[in-house]
């Protein structure tokens, strides 16, 4: 879900060209297969298609091309932490859920995994998953103009390091 929504939210930002957003799990047990049906479900009902979406294994070489690793529970960050072997990957891992102030307030950091549920569990998810998404946006965008700001400096003043 995550990956359909924030892609969904960077392309309607007009940061495409800026942010590539990609997804993946920390075992290979899906590889290659589509989401989960109810997934795609609750995703279409909410204008989102995720009907394309296959299942990959992250790859820790990806810790040196990404700025930012998110993972949806804290098996996944033990996980992570594990593959990242330095401090500076390490500091890439967070929480999707940290990303949505309402969740930070009320200690639910993790996301709920529907897999085993009904419906309601999906539909859960994905309201947990799209909130966390407009904060990682907003984190996203902070960063992204703290870079183009630098850019612009540098080539405004090129003694600057």
């Amino acid at each position: 879900m995550g990956h359909v929504i924030l892609q969904h939210m960077v392309d309607d930002a007009g940061l495409t060209e800026h942010v590539r957003v990609s997804s993946s799990g920390t075992g290979d047990w899906h590889v290659g297969e589509h989401a989960d049906p109810r997934t795609v479900a609750v995703l279409a009902r909410h204008g989102y298609d995720g009907s394309r979406h296959r299942a990959r294994e992250f790859d820790p070489e990806e810790f040196d091309e990404v700025d930012l690793v998110l993972a949806s529970d804290e098996g996944h960050v033990r996980t992570l932490n594990r593959l990242a072997r330095t401090p500076d990957n390490r500091g890439k891992i967070r929480l999707v859920r940290e990303f949505d102030p309402a969740a930070v307030a009320a200690g639910t950091l993790e996301t709920g995994d529907p897999w085993y549920g009904d419906e309601e569990h999906f539909a859960r998810c994905f309201a947990e998953v799209e909130a966390a998404c407009r904060g990682i946006l907003h984190h996203v965008r902070g960063q992204l103009d703290g870079r183009l700001a630098d850019q612009t400096r540098r080539r405004v003043d090129p003694e600057q390091p």
